[in-house]
Order: structure tokens, then C-alpha cells, then sequence
């Protein structure tokens, strides 16, 4: 969003975002999230092709188990207000990137940005579940993010409460897979295991766990 694009949050318990646009100003939203507009604003159907994000990568994220991201995402043109909402629980972060600044959000919660930003779908990291299937194997878990990098605002939901944090460079904080939001792209993001957990019917299994490094912001929140 430019510097004259405004967005609020609306809301408590299922928060839901306000987006202002003026004459000839443009948000791009996931798909299905609009609450309402006004009449003046316009929407548009935008490819993720138009975004350089090509068709063959798209199936290949499906192919490995993304269903998170459409073809192509909505697209209002103003003047006039539009709401937003994902319809759950959890807070609302509203995020300014300066030039070349990039963040790897969690997919999944995404309900904004501006045009100016760069969108890119991605694996973040892939590991092997350690509960075996049916067949005895140990089949591959993907963690799926959205790059976004500025110039430009972007603006995305939680499960439960935020916490923030900046590490210095090579300072580390460990969280649960589930538990991380979003990162800097600058920020190095492995897999580790914690041994010892006692499952039914499987015995002593290690649990996956995400070992963090700095230097960049990292996002993790209490309701995943």
C-alpha cells in the first residue's frame, strides 16, 4: 500500500481489517476474504502469472500438499472502503517493508498487501514425520511460507497472540513447528529433534522442533 493507503483493524474476539483506498490505489487480498465494500471500489481477478509466480511452480506447491494458494488473488481498486476478515480468532498484524526488505509469512495467513510488494509462494523447510503411515514409512511434511518483499505494507492474521522478536546475528530461539509466524528472510530456520516423547502404540519417538538463528525479526504466536 502507498503512504496513503490506511488499514485498521475492526474488531476483537474475530478482528477483521479496514482498508482505505484512494482514487486509482490498489490491495491485493487472498481470495474469499472480503466482508464488504463500497460501491465506488472496484475488484479485479489477479493472476499470480501477473505476479511472477509461473503455473508450473503453483502445481508443483499443490503437488506436494499447498492448497493454501489459488491461481490468482482479488484485487481492489479504489476510491472506497473494503473489509477483510479470515473469520478466526487472533491477532492482526499490520506490517510497512521498506525497498528490498523481505519476510516469509506462514501460509495460510495472509490477508493483504499492496500492489508494490513482491508476492512469491515457497517451501520453507521439509522433514520426515516421525509417526510412520499405515505402510510403515515416514512420509515428507512440507512447511509452506509466502515471501513478500517491499517496498510496501502488508498486513496478516495470527492464531492466538503475537510475540516479536530480534536476534542478533547468530543468537537462536527454538519453537515448535507449529509455532512460527513468520521470519526475516535473513533469518535461518532448520529442524531439530527433541528425543524422549512417548506416543500410543509408536514408543519413544523424537519430536520436531525449529531451531531459529538470527540476525532479523522472528514472529511466533501462542494459538498454533
Amino acid at each position: 500500500m502507498s503512504a496513503t493507503v490506511k488499514a485498521d483493524t475492526v474488531g476483537g474476539i474475530t478482528p477483521a481489517v479496514l482498508v482505505t483506498l484512494a482514487h486509482g490505489e490498489k490491495v491485493l487480498a487472498a481470495h474469499g476474504i472480503m466482508l464488504y465494500k463500497e460501491t465506488p471500489v472496484k475488484v479485479h481477478r489477479r493472476t499470480m502469472k501477473s505476479l511472477g509466480v509461473s503455473t508450473a511452480h503453483l502445481m508443483g506447491m499443490h503437488a506436494l500438499g499447498d492448497n493454501e494458494e489459488s491461481y490468482f488473488f482479488a484485487e481492489f481498486e479504489g476510491p472506497g472502503h473494503v473489509s477483510l476478515s479470515r473469520d478466526r480468532g487472533g491477532e492482526v498484524r499490520i506490517v510497512p517493508l521498506a525497498q528490498n526488505q523481505s519476510v516469509r509469512l506462514r501460509n495460510g495467513h495472509l490477508i493483504c498487501f499492496d500492489e508494490s510488494v513482491r508476492y512469491y509462494p515457497m517451501v520453507l523447510l521439509k522433514y520426515q514425520d516421525p509417526v510412520p503411515d499405515s505402510n510403515g514409512n515416514h512420509p515428507t511434511r512440507y512447511v509452506f511460507a509466502d515471501e513478500l518483499t517491499g517496498p510496501g505494507t502488508i498486513v496478516f492474521q495470527s492464531y492466538g497472540n503475537v510475540l516479536s522478536f530480534e536476534l542478533k546475528p547468530g543468537e537462536m530461539m527454538r519453537t515448535s513447528v507449529e509455532g512460527l509466524l513468520a521470519a526475516a528472510q535473513s533469518v535461518q530456520i532448520r529442524i531439530n529433534w527433541l528425543a524422549g516423547a512417548q506416543l500410543a502404540g509408536t514408543g519413544n519417538i523424537a519430536i520436531p522442533v525449529l531451531d531459529v538463528v538470527g540476525p532479523g525479526m522472528v514472529m511466533v504466536h501462542s494459538g498454533a
